[in-house]
């Protein structure tokens, strides 16, 4: 037990003297958030421990250093004059802030019975300055991106979303805006749809087949309606045509499979010639396996149910008015069950049959479910024709 103690303060020890000599090293390279990190890290778990204070100098030498770097490009962008700095200006000063209130969360530190000192500093009027120039700038870009074409509204949507991260209280219209770059940025689609099918299909099945939106769809600017509304100058009409519906009869067929086998039943003696019981070198009458031949009758049956959709997809460019493309689309649905009976003697049936024979005759499932799922796969089959179409 004592030899377990001490090679668990022998690794407790090795652990605290790595994380020295990596934060140190960090250091020399000059990454210094690497440095501080790892010694917040540490004296976070345990600040008292010995090995662990001797983290603090580097402590204080990485917050020290790391400080005067960003402070210096600060300075750097602001005499740079360029707006398109704002962001970093502003990230570096919340940076500062927050590796100032790490240090203070575990103050007081003491070094050789002597307390460290951090030099701090109140940044809250900087970073509300810095987060209000970058707001600004990013307000004012949106705004003039927003003017533009489709491409520069795509940028504006971004841009506004990036403010609304920030500081989404920076203006009470910021939502509006966001949606306004969004549906200029996209090009509009109309959905329509044909159905010649109609004596088939309920409401419910065409809502699921007309459930297009961004979320299910690959490219974020492309904007699907099923309405048409007057006040929207739509980019492409796609038409979903649905042309005929077929579902076949309930079939039940069946095959009969004749099985025959060579099988064990029992033992029987062997005789010589004479009639007489054969012996073996010790005297033991000889025995064998009683071989017969068995026969039964497998009947298979398979329950089968089809139904199929047949339709198109058509694509027109409204602005250009000319017709992108014409598609033929199906969907298809089949219910399969397998079963299967016997007479006769189940030793002559083949191990493949056995699973079969579990099975059991089922309903057919109604027609309302075949529409359901064949419908389902065209959509399928349409939602990834719509997703590799140049909108």
């Amino acid at each position: 037990m004592r030899n377990y103690i001490l090679a668990f303060g022998l690794l407790l020890f090795v652990g605290a003297c790595s994380s020295i000599k990596k934060a140190e090293k960090s250091i020399e390279s000059g990454n210094y958030d690497k440095a501080f990190n790892i010694a917040v890290t540490e004296l976070s778990k345990d600040k008292h421990k010995k090995s662990n204070q001797k983290l603090i100098p580097t402590l204080k030498e990485a917050f020290d250093k790391a400080n005067e770097r960003d402070i210096l490009k600060i300075k750097t962008f602001k005499k740079l004059n360029d707006p398109t700095y704002l962001k970093q200006i502003y990230s570096l000063y919340v940076g500062i802030d927050v590796r100032q209130d790490e240090v203070l969360m575990l103050q007081p530190l003491y070094f050789d019975d002597k307390e460290v000192s951090f030099k701090t500093k109140n940044y809250t009027q900087n970073i509300n300055k810095s987060l209000k120039d970058y707001s600004k700038y990013l307000f004012d870009i949106g705004t003039q991106q927003l003017a533009g074409s489709k491409i520069d509204a795509r940028n504006a949507y971004k841009t506004f979303n990036e403010l609304e991260f920030v500081n989404p209280s920076y203006s009470t219209n910021l939502g509006d805006l966001i949606r306004q770059a969004k549906l200029k940025g996209s090009s509009q689609v109309l959905l329509q749809l044909h159905n010649s099918i109609q004596q088939f299909t309920t409401e419910e099945h065409i809502d699921e087949l007309m459930r297009i939106s961004e979320s299910n769809m690959n490219n974020q600017w492309v904007m699907y309606h099923k309405e048409r509304k007057n006040n929207m100058i739509y980019d492409f009409d796609v038409t979903i045509i649905l042309d005929q519906m077929f579902i076949s009869p309930e079939q039940m067929n069946s095959e009969i499979i004749q099985q025959q086998a060579r099988v064990k039943d029992g033992w029987e003696y062997v005789y010589d010639g004479n009639g007489n019981v054969m012996k073996d070198s010790l005297g033991n009458d000889i025995k064998r396996d009683k071989i017969i031949n068995v026969q039964a009758e497998v009947r298979m049956y398979q329950q089968l149910k089809t139904s199929r959709i047949d339709g198109s997809i058509k694509i027109k460019d409204l602005k250009a008015n000319t017709l992108m493309s014409n598609t033929p689309l199906f969907g298809e649905a089949a219910f399969e069950n397998v079963f299967a009976e016997y007479r006769g003697d189940q030793h002559a049936i083949e191990e493949k049959y056995y699973d079969t024979l579990k099975n059991k005759n089922v309903p057919f499932p109604p027609d309302p479910e075949f529409v359901k799922y064949t419908i389902a796969e065209f959509r399928i089959k349409m939602i990834h024709l719509l997703n590799n179409q140049a909108f």
